[in-house]
C-alpha cells in the first residue's frame, strides 16, 4: 500500500492554525475572552525561552480562550465554519497540487498533526484525507470537550508513535507499505526519517542544509508546481 503523510501547519496551510483557531472561536462564542491576548503572547514568549513545553502551553491557550468544558454542538459548529472560512482558503497552491497527484496514483491519503482533532478532523474529511492523527482531548461523560489534552500532543517523536498506533489500528504493517512524508519542519524529522520517501516544503537555507544531510528532498509548495 502506498500512504502520503502531510503535516498541516504551514505544510498544507500558508499560516499556522492553533491560535488562528483560538481566536476564531473566542470572537464567535465569547469575545470578552479575547482581552487575554496580551497574556497568551506572553506564554508564547515563555514556551520559546524554555519555560513549559507545548502541551501545558496549548491546554492553557484553550482554557483561556474556550473554556475548560466545551459543548460538542458548539464546537463542531464553530470548527467547521473556521475550517470552511479560515483554512480552506489559506492552502498553499503546491499543496493543493501534491495532494491531488497522490489521490490520482491512489495513495491512502493521511493528515499527521499537532493540531487538535476537533477541527483537524474536519480539515481531513473536507480536503477528502482518508484519516487523520492528531491531538486528541479528554471527554467528558456529558460529552463535553475538555481543555485537556488526552495523552500526549502529536508532536515530535510522539506524532511517530501516533502514526505507529494508526497503523496497528488499521492492521498495516510497515514492510508492506510505500510511505511519503511532507512537512516544513525538522521537529518531524522522526517521522521523515521512517519513511520512504521524505519531502521538506519550504525550507529555510538553515533546513535545506538538514535536507541535505538526512537525503530528503526539498519542495515549494508556495506555487504550484513547486520543486
Amino acid at each position: 500500500m502506498n500512504i502520503a503523510i502531510y503535516d498541516l501547519d504551514k505544510t498544507i496551510t500558508r499560516r499556522p492554525t492553533f491560535t488562528h483557531f483560538l481566536l476564531y472561536y473566542a470572537r464567535r462564542t465569547a469575545p470578552f475572552r479575547l482581552v487575554g491576548l496580551p497574556i497568551w503572547i506572553m506564554a508564547l514568549i515563555g514556551y520559546r525561552v524554555g519555560l513549559y513545553g507545548r502541551k501545558p502551553l496549548k491546554q492553557f491557550g484553550i482554557s483561556m480562550f474556550m473554556g475548560r468544558n466545551l459543548d460538542a454542538a458548539i464546537l463542531a459548529k464553530v470548527a467547521a465554519d473556521f475550517v470552511s472560512e479560515a483554512v480552506l482558503p489559506d492552502i498553499l497552491p503546491g499543496a493543493a497540487e501534491s495532494i491531488e497527484k497522490d489521490r490520482s496514483k491512489n495513495q491512502k491519503l493521511v493528515i499527521a498533526t499537532a493540531a487538535p482533532a476537533f477541527y483537524a478532523d474536519k480539515i481531513g474529511e473536507l480536503m477528502g484525507f482518508d484519516a487523520v492523527v492528531a491531538t486528541r482531548h479528554r471527554l467528558r461523560p456529558d460529552g463535553r470537550t475538555r481543555h485537556l489534552i488526552d495523552g500526549e500532543n502529536c508532536y515530535g517523536p510522539e506524532k511517530l508513535k501516533m502514526v505507529g498506533t494508526w497503523f496497528d489500528a488499521q492492521g498495516l504493517k510497515r514492510e508492506d507499505c510505500h510511505i511519503s512524508v511532507y512537512s516544513d519542519h525538522a521537529s518531524d524529522a522522526p517521522l521523515m526519517d521512517w519513511a520512504n520517501a521524505a519531502y521538506l516544503v519550504n525550507p529555510s537555507e538553515k533546513l535545506r542544509k538538514l535536507a541535505a544531510q538526512k537525503n530528503w528532498q526539498v519542495r515549494d509548495f508556495a506555487s504550484a508546481k513547486g520543486h
